[in-house]
């Protein structure tokens, strides 16, 4: 999973992320990881559009988006 996000810092690319929100809900967005930080990454998401930051114990999935293979 970490090299999911790695890639997206890195390459500047959309991921689809799967995470856990606060009320407990899983929620599936595409997403740009801005930062990945020790325990934290910040990602901007696609729609709708804003900035979230959540634990690393919280994403439960990453991958690439559809149409996405990982040539970038």
């Amino acid at each position: 999973m970490e090299r999911f996000l790695r890639y997206s810092l890195e390459k500047g690319q959309r991921i689809r992320l799967i995470y856990q929100t606060e009320e407990g809900d899983m929620k599936m967005v595409n997403a740009q990881v801005t930062a990945l930080e020790e325990g934290m990454v910040r990602v901007v998401t696609v729609r709708p559009k804003q900035e979230i930051e959540l634990p690393l114990e919280k994403i439960l999935s990453a991958d690439y988006r559809r149409g996405d293979e990982g040539q970038a």
